[in-house]
Formats: structure tokens, C-alpha cells, sequence
């Protein structure tokens, strides 16, 4: 693909040429094009502009008269906005060319006048000029603006001769007065497709017939870095640092849902009222339970035609007290867990824990409870066997080397006094979350409390390229979801919808679980206020089960595939099926979904990779795709490669976990 700069003087005809290229499968990019939609999308940039000149915006749109009045009297202003507007849009154009690139574009055209002065040249294999006397240029901006003759020259003059660009450009086409539009484009055509050929001919010179036919053919992928546009990896760190409070922010369903709630309505979002009438760019949400959410923008056409899902889980593996849990035992205070998802038990002892839920007391009262991650908390853990006695220990199988019954979380030794009888370590307990909570005994009868690991994201490794934290299964792509959402700043083509969903780890059983009726309900809430079928928008709708993959790991590589499996740093990940073995349980894509899925994707430069969970006889797993597709929603599985999946630290990539989020943007917007 070759990547042409055109530019020249307004009134040349760049317009005729630039159909010509569009015409032999080129791919236009408008630099003034891009620079006012970055005026409106992109935040970073109306940050520095707002930081440079001042409230220069009202609401999302660029007051330019207002920035006008600034940089045009001062050449030290015109610079500062010259240096911050560049910047972005080059970034945005490199994204633009290589979006093209991966849809199979032939060339790309950069239209600038600014082109040869800005950072945009480097990103050409070539530059044109076009060009035209300078008589034929006003009477063409004359009759093209309705403008005077006197005002037509003082444009024309204001910009530099013809002769300026054709010296600093390596081709060039001029128009004259016997020049019509199809001479020019024909012209034009003729240039471009010499252009390409030599292009081609270069490249192609290089390699063998043999290399040649394996390039047409042959799926070779690469290391995301390697594929990153200009600016991604700050992007990237940017993101992940909003992630990483996230995990931290919510670690159970329901600090999940109290956080996403915050940001939403931060974001413009309400709760959505049950019969009111929805309008395009409207923005509601349900709060199910507080265990689970889902959030809607409404979109410029009918639920008639469907909506995008993005549907995710926000529950994690961990240890759940016991409705009876606490104990004494030889003068120490345990409380008894029922673990909750797929662990392996052994790696739950020995580490730092903290204690997350909710109490209701006895006279109805609720308490949340979070003990364990400020400063200064106190934490919990479950006991192992040292090695020095654990002879027997160590002949048993992996899943009996802890069992269940001895999960118990280790709550205190103190005892309450002297004199205080039976179960003094217990008392002391009690009289602790007595005077912090106001509970007794009986009120664990009526509690939802979880042992959690302590510890905080973290960035692991010394590039920092990956995260380390508990419970990015699958708060990973519940993040990207929620984020995508609430970065949408143009009311979308079609309804956008993020569900974030409880209960995945044990069924996706449960009020608050995607078997419920309650994502039901609030799709026929959503459509009555539209006066649509439910059942009419489900057939038409699409959904992305975001749900985490396991990426390959070298130290246990006999349980993967290496050829159908995901590895970090290469991008977000379809899984066409889940399931176990032979495709039990499976949600199974069309081949028709996964070419969808692929061609957005290509054309918002999203780095992706497709795969499947391990060996096929060697386990396998389930997400909550199948649920969505019982529904007659088109649904298939995409997310983020984990390692150490389900353990109590698991990590991923961080330019993996931006490509979730950059590939449910580009599914929300497409």
C-alpha cells in the first residue's frame, strides 16, 4: 500500500484528484477533516487546548471565533495550537492509514494543505502537487464560494505560489483553462497508477516468488507492539491506570456496581424510568439488586434494528463465610468458608485477606463491611502445614491437598478476659464487630461476607507491561465494556448496551445472574418506550460476551495448543466457541459473526487474535455467550488472555486489556 501527501493551493483542483485516487480503491484522509472531529472526541486534546487558551468550548463543541480572536493576534498562541493540534492529528492519521492497510486498501491519500510543513509528510511514500495559474484559481474560488473577485485575491495571496509546492513536492499536475474535470482526472488516474506500480513492482522485486505467495496466503501474527500506532502506548497506560482503580475500587459485585454508578451518572446516565418515552443520545441505567447493572445509550435508530451488547461478569472466585461461620478452636477464632467459582484451594492459604459484603441486622439495618484495605487495617488468612510435618500431606492429589472444610479464615487469639468463661477468643471477636458494626452472633444468619485477597493492581514486571490483581476474571472486559460506554461522545447508529452481570463463576444462576429475567425486563423496558417488540430487537441485536481467555503459558505448555491459542500482548481475543470438550456447553459463532467482528476491528486498528481455551480434551470452560444466544441474539466470545487464571493474582497484558476496550468501542460506534 502506497501512502501519497497531496497538496496545494486552494482553488488547484485537488478535489478532481483526489476522486481520481478514491476511484482506484484509495483511501481519502482530510487533515482539516480529522482535526475538527478530534475537536469534539478527543478529551485529551480539548484538555490542552481548554489548559492553553481557556474556556474555548461550550459543552463538546470548540467555540473557534473565541480561539480565533486568541491565536490570530499573537503568533506565540498560533504556534502553541499548531504544536498541540499536530500532534493529535498525526496520531489519528497513522491509525487512519494502518486501519486502511488492514482492510486491504490499495493507497492511502493525506489531504493537507499544511502538508509539507507538518508532521504529516512522514508518514508519505510520496508527495503531489497540485496546482493551477493563478487567474484559473480565483475565478474557480469565485464561482465555487460566491465570493468577490476582491476577497478571492486576497485568499489566493495569502497562501505561497504555486512554484513553492511543485519545488518541494515530487510530483505535480496543473490544470489550466483548457482542462476540464474528466482531463484532469484522467490525468490523475494515469499518475496514480503509475505510482502504484512502481510501488509495486519495488516490493515485490525484493522477495521471491515463493515469499510472495506465502504473504498473499499464509496468517502470520505479530507482537501487538510491533503493530501500535503512533501514540497507543501512552494511550495504553492511560487506560490501564483507570482499570487498575477499578480492580481496586471493586473488589465483590457489589462495590462493582456502586462504582460503575458513580462514573455513569458522572457520565450524564439516570435510572431508567419504567414507561417513559426514549429518545436518541438518552442515556438510563438498572440497578439490579446492587449486585449486577446495565446501562444503555440510546441510539440514533429503532430497537427495531437491533442493539450492541457488550455483556461481561463482575463476580470473582473467592471464599464465602459460612451462614454459621465463626469458631473457637483450642483458643483461636476461625470462621468457616464455602469457596465460590473454580479454585484450586491450595493457593488460598498463606496470603493476605481482606473481608468485603454486606451485614443485615436484625432490625433490618445494612452494613457494609470492608476490612482489611486501608492503612492500618487489619487482614485475615488460612492456615497451611509447614513442610517439616506435611510427609502425608504431600502424597495426596493436588485437589486434596487442601480440602474445603479446612478453608477457615484465621479472625483472632486475644482473649475478651478472665473471667468471661467458654469461647473467650470468640467473644472478643463478637465484641469487636458489635461495637464497629453493631452485630451479634445472629446476625451472620442474614450476611453476605467474603474473603478476598488484600493486595492491590499492580504492574508487574521491570517494563511494567503487565498487571497483577485479584479478580481480573472478568473484571478485565467488564472494564473495557463500561469504559467504552461511557467514552461514547456521538449518540451511536444503533442502541448501545453494557450489561454487568453476577452469578457467571456458578451458573449465571440467580436474580442477578444473565439467566435472570432481569436483562429480559429491562430490554422490554427499553423497547416499549420505543413501542418495539422485544422479540424484534433481540433477532436484530449483536452481542460481545467479554469474557477472559487463558493465555499460553511456556512453564505448563502441555496444556495448550500453541497453534489455536491466545498469547499476551497480541491483541484482544475472539473465541468463535467455549465449552468443554466436545463443545459442551458451547456458545458456537457463525463464520458470517466472526467476519463482522474482524472487519470492525480492522477498521479501527484494533489488534486482536482469535483462540480457544487450552487442548481440546485437557478441561474447557463457559461463559455467559450461551445465554445471550438462547435469546436469539447473534453472540460471540471475545476478551483479554489472563494468566493464572482463577488463582488469587492473576495478570494480564496491558495492551491486551486497551484492545478490549478499543474493540467494544469500535463495535458500540460501528
Amino acid at each position: 500500500m502506497r501512502v501519497i501527501g497531496i497538496t496545494g493551493p486552494t482553488g488547484a483542483g485537488k478535489t478532481t484528484v483526489l476522486q481520481a485516487l478514491e476511484s482506484l480503491g484509495g483511501v481519502l484522509i482530510d487533515a482539516d477533516a480529522v482535526y475538527h472531529d478530534l475537536t469534539r472526541s478527543s478529551q485529551a486534546m480539548q484538555a490542552e487546548l481548554i489548559a492553553r487558551f481557556g474556556p474555548v468550548y461550550d459543552g463538546n463543541e470548540l467555540d473557534r471565533k473565541k480561539l480565533g480572536a486568541v491565536v490570530f493576534q499573537d503568533e506565540n498562541a498560533l504556534a502553541d495550537l499548531n504544536r498541540i493540534t499536530h500532534k493529535y492529528i498525526a496520531r489519528e492519521t497513522q491509525r487512519r492509514i494502518e486501519a486502511a492497510k488492514a482492510a486491504g486498501a490499495t493507497a492511502v491519500g493525506i489531504d493537507a494543505i499544511g502538508l509539507l510543513e507538518s508532521q504529516l509528510v512522514d508518514f508519505c511514500d510520496c508527495t503531489l502537487a497540485v496546482t493551477a495559474p493563478e487567474e484559473l484559481r480565483v475565478k474557480r474560488i469565485m464561482a465555487r464560494d460566491g465570493i468577490s473577485e476582491d476577497y478571492a485575491r486576497l485568499r489566493v495571496s495569502a497562501q505561497k505560489p504555486s512554484a513553492w509546492f511543485q519545488a518541494h513536492c515530487d510530483y505535480t499536475i496543473e490544470s489550466t483553462e483548457a482542462d476540464t474535470v474528466e482531463t484532469t482526472e484522467a490525468r490523475a488516474k494515469a499518475l496514480f497508477e503509475k505510482i502504484l506500480e512502481v510501488n509495486q513492482t519495488m516490493e515485490e522485486n525484493k522477495k521471491t516468488p515463493a515469499q510472495q505467495k506465502r504473504d498473499a496466503l499464509f496468517f502470520s501474527p505479530t507482537n501487538g507492539y510491533d503493530r501500535l500506532a503512533d501514540g497507543e502506548e501512552q494511550a495504553i497506560q492511560d487506560y490501564c491506570a483507570g482499570y487498575k482503580t477499578f480492580l481496586d475500587e471493586g473488589k465483590i459485585e457489589r462495590e462493582c456496581v456502586t462504582y460503575t454508578i458513580a462514573q455513569a451518572e458522572a457520565a450524564g446516565f439516570r435510572p431508567l424510568v419504567r414507561g417513559e418515552a426514549l429518545q436518541a443520545g438518552d442515556k438510563v441505567y438498572y440497578n439490579n439488586r446492587g449486585k449486577s447493572v446495565m446501562l444503555a445509550v440510546i441510539g440514533q435508530e429503532s430497537l427495531a434494528q437491533g442493539a450492541v451488547i457488550g455483556a461481561a461478569h463482575i463476580d470473582s472466585p473467592r471464599l464465602d463465610l459460612k451462614q454459621n461461620p465463626l469458631y473457637e478452636d483450642k483458643e483461636m477464632a476461625y470462621c468457616k468458608t464455602h469457596y465460590y467459582g473454580g479454585i484450586k484451594k491450595y493457593q488460598w492459604t498463606t496470603i493476605p485477606l481482606a473481608l468485603h459484603g454486606l451485614v443485615v441486622l436484625k432490625d433490618g439495618t445494612s452494613v457494609s463491611v470492608r476490612i482489611g484495605e486501608d492503612p492500618g487495617d487489619p487482614q485475615f488468612t488460612v492456615g497451611d502445614l509447614l513442610p517439616h510435618l506435611a510427609g502425608d500431606q504431600a502424597k495426596k492429589t493436588m485437589g486434596a491437598i487442601v480440602t474445603a472444610e479446612q478453608l477457615n479464615l484465621f479472625v483472632g487469639s486475644r482473649p475478651f478476659d478472665q473471667e468471661a468463661g467458654a469461647d473467650r477468643v470468640k467473644l472478643a471477636v463478637m465484641a469487636i464487630l458489635n461495637e464497629k458494626y453493631g452485630m451479634v452472633e445472629e446476625d451472620f444468619l442474614s450476611a453476605e461476607l467474603m474473603a478476598v485477597p488484600a493486595a492491590k493492581a499492580v504492574d508487574i514486571g521491570l517494563d511494567r507491561s503487565v498487571i497483577g490483581a485479584y479478580g481480573q476474571d472478568d473484571r478485565v472486559c467488564a472494564y473495557a465494556c463500561l469504559k467504552a460506554l461511557l467514552d461514547l461522545t456521538e449518540t451511536p447508529r444503533r442502541t448501545a448496551i453494557c450489561v454487568l452481570a453476577d452469578k457467571e463463576e456458578i451458573g449465571s444462576l440467580g436474580v442477578t445472574g444473565m439467566q435472570s429475567a432481569a436483562f429480559d425486563t429491562f430490554m422490554s423496558d427499553l423497547c416499549e418506550g420505543q413501542g418495539v417488540q422485544r422479540k424484534t430487537c433481540y433477532e436484530h441485536s449483536f452481542c460481545l460476551s467479554a469474557d477472559v481467555t487463558a493465555a499460553y503459558d511456556p512453564n505448563f505448555a502441555e496444556a495448550y495448543e500453541p497453534r489455536n491459542s491466545a498469547y499476551i500482548n497480541y491483541g484482544v481475543c475472539i473465541s468463535k466457541y467455549t465449552g468443554a470438550r466436545g463443545k459442551s456447553g458451547a456458545s458456537d459463532a457463525s463464520a458470517e459473526l466472526v467476519g463482522y467482528v474482524r472487519r470492525t476491528f480492522a477498521e479501527a486498528g484494533v489488534i486482536w487474535q482469535l483462540a480457544e481455551l487450552g487442548k481440546t480434551d485437557q478441561g474447557g470452560g463457559g461463559t455467559v455467550a450461551c445465554y445471550m444466544a438462547n435469546r436469539n441474539i447473534d453472540t460471540i466470545d471475545a476478551g483479554v488472555p489472563v494468566l493464572s487464571m482463577h488463582a488469587p493474582f492473576e495478570t494480564t497484558a496491558k495492551l491486551d486489556c486497551y484492545m478490549a476496550y478499543k474493540g467494544m468501542l469500535a463495535l458500540y460506534q460501528h
